[in-house]
């Protein structure tokens, strides 16, 4: 398989359930990860090397592949730098084929089992989303970015607004360059506006109480489990990485490597699901919801006030 690193930055308190994130990407043993942040990570995985540094180092040398004075006073800010990375990292990613980025607000299964050498042969982006996304390693696509196809990087790097330039912008300048990329939708998303894990990838996500739910992680593979009352069936379906944007997952695993992964938080299983596991696990909460429309219409209201004052 071709030589793949995800690189993976982080700066300020660590989410409760980074410790699965990381077992989740040691466990792809033949995919290599570059964490960089200024915590004391220690981390067991020949896989994962650690780079720490200060945000403000960070953002010094990103600053180094640029001739203008870049914006970048947050880590919020990042999202619009990772299709940077390949030109600013490029040292300590030189002998890759292919570099990425994601998020630690996730969970991987297998990401070989999806990202295939058939896909890597074809594409140059695989995936556009901001929580997971690959580029090919040479010195034109790392330069994709920099293209006058679409909105300006100059414009993004020097203003404090959030374009999120890797899920929005880079999708559209390689369209508008008419390259091929890759966008399948193997993961999936939880809805954070809603108490129940609803994947809103589904295309019948809108029908969601029709059904029940539930995600599994065994041993390093990731699985949706669908519980059918009137069959009474379980269908059982692997994925690549579950997305969690918004949520607070409680690590309750206790570093087991089979675990649900719930409304309730991280939870050990033992054996196989079960259908009294749908009842006990997943569960719906009025008044839950109501407070997640709340803090929803809270989130586009600041939005659209920040977006205001930073046009």
């Amino acid at each position: 398989m071709k030589k793949i690193v995800i690189i993976v930055p982080y700066f300020g308190t660590l989410p409760e359930n980074f410790e699965v994130f990381v077992k989740s990407c040691g466990r792809n043993e033949n995919i290599d990860f570059l964490f960089i942040s200024d915590n004391d990570l220690q981390i067991d995985y020949e896989n994962i090397r650690f780079w720490k540094m200060t945000f403000q180092e960070f953002r010094s040398l990103i600053q180094q592949s640029f001739d203008f004075p870049i914006v970048l006073e947050s880590p919020y800010k990042l999202c619009d730098y990772k299709p940077t990375y390949g030109k600013a990292l490029q040292d300590q990613i030189k002998e890759y084929d292919f570099w990425g980025y994601c998020d630690v607000d996730l969970i991987f299964g297998r990401i070989d089992h999806f990202v295939t050498e058939d896909i890597l042969d074809q594409f140059d982006q695989i995936y556009h989303y901001g929580h997971f996304t690959l580029y090919r390693n040479n010195e034109l696509n790392n330069a994709r970015f920099m293209s006058d196809k679409g909105l300006s990087y100059k414009k993004v790097f020097t203003s404090n607004r959030i374009y999120f330039f890797d899920e929005k912008i880079m999708p559209e300048k390689f369209d508008l360059l008419k390259l091929p990329r890759y966008e399948a939708k193997d993961f999936i998303d939880i809805d954070p506006w809603k108490f129940r894990m609803i994947d809103v990838c589904e295309e019948d996500a809108t029908n969601y109480k029709a059904k029940t739910t539930l995600f599994e992680w065994e041993n390093g593979h990731l699985f949706k489990c669908v519980y059918h009352a009137e069959t009474k069936s379980i269908i059982k379906t692997e994925y690549l990485y579950i997305h969690f944007q918004k949520r607070k997952m409680t690590d309750h695993t206790q570093g087991t490597n089979h675990f649900l992964i719930t409304n309730k938080g991280l939870v050990p299983s033992h054996g196989d699901v079960q259908a009294a596991h749908f009842s006990e696990l997943d569960t719906n909460h009025v008044f839950e919801d109501i407070k997640k429309r709340f803090k929803k219409h809270q989130f586009i209201l600041n939005r659209r006030i920040k977006r205001y004052i930073l046009k």
